[in-house]
């Protein structure tokens, strides 16, 4: 098959083109607006750029593919909030897929409950599954919370805030269940995604084995590293200046993102059905230990 990757040069896009080509024999085309910044090179790899705005020539460089992935979020985005630009990005996309007739869309998106008052970047992520559906004939969403690897946003913002701050005083929202997930398995479900039986549209919750709050997660995260880290809570403190926090203690190429998902600590993040379990029996993802081992 002929594996379209949208998003080739961001973090899970480009881990998940190393893996499709040592575990398939597919051939993968990986877009983005400049692939040079991509430096795998193989055989059964093409590079194209384009500008997920652009839909006639992003149905140009679609047309052949059989499948592909859609790993885009604009939340750098400077010209228009970025909820907006993911909206027009997806409808972009989702016009091209149909015009090219592609058989299935693979979309990583978040994990959070609609019946809550998700935060923007939550709503914006289950809005672009929600555009997608409307004109691909076949999505597979996943769903997900942190995925813990080095070069994840969130998994960075946390790793850097235990290093750098020896006493870490908590907002409200670090007492909210998350349940996040290695890289290695998350890059499993993308893959065997592309082999599934669909007869209609799917929404999968994939995760850990763990729920746990943020506050835990950071204090397993300083024990694994060896670190001394007191934590206080101190509930009081407001999302803009939990935000200009993370805008001084967090990679300065991940400021701008974090400061747009901060908001989004504060929902509960975990998998709410046995939904993963049924479509991928023989993935079990592994245990926080585990994947930082």
């Amino acid at each position: 098959m002929k594996i379209a990757v949208l998003g080739a040069t961001g973090y899970i896009g480009h881990n998940l083109i190393n893996k499709l080509l040592k575990e398939t024999n597919h051939h993968i085309v990986a877009m983005a607006p400049n692939t040079a910044t991509l430096t795998v090179e193989h055989e059964r790899l093409s590079k194209v750029n384009v500008d997920v705005f652009d839909t006639a020539k992003l149905e140009e460089s679609l047309a052949g593919c059989d499948m592909a992935y859609y790993l885009i979020h604009m939340m750098a985005q400077h010209k228009i909030e970025f909820d907006k630009a993911e909206a027009k990005a997806a409808e972009s996309f989702a016009s091209a897929a149909r015009a090219v007739k592609l058989k299935r869309a693979i979309y990583l998106g978040g994990l959070g409950n609609d019946a809550d008052k998700l935060s923007k970047h939550l709503a914006s992520r289950h809005h672009t599954g929600e555009l997608l559906r409307r004109q691909i004939d076949h999505v597979l969403e996943f769903r997900a919370s942190m995925v813990i690897g080095n070069g994840s946003i969130s998994y960075d913002i946390i790793a850097s805030l235990v290093h750098k701050l020896p006493i870490l005083t908590l907002p409200a929202w670090s007492k909210t269940l998350t349940q996040p997930i290695g890289l290695e398995d998350a890059l499993d479900y993308l893959v065997e995604g592309l082999n599934i039986e669909m007869k209609n549209h799917e929404i999968v919750e994939i995760g850990g084995p763990e729920k746990l709050s943020y506050k835990e997660l950071m204090r397993r995260y300083a024990t694994w590293k060896k670190t001394k880290a007191l934590f206080i809570d101190l509930p009081v403190i407001p999302v803009g200046i939990a935000a200009w926090w993370l805008n001084i203690f967090t990679p300065k190429k991940h400021a701008k993102v974090g400061r747009a998902m901060v908001e989004s600590l504060g929902n509960p993040m975990i998998v709410t059905n046995n939904r993963s379990h049924e479509l991928f029996p023989n993935i079990k993802p592994k245990t926080l230990e585990e994947v930082f081992a």
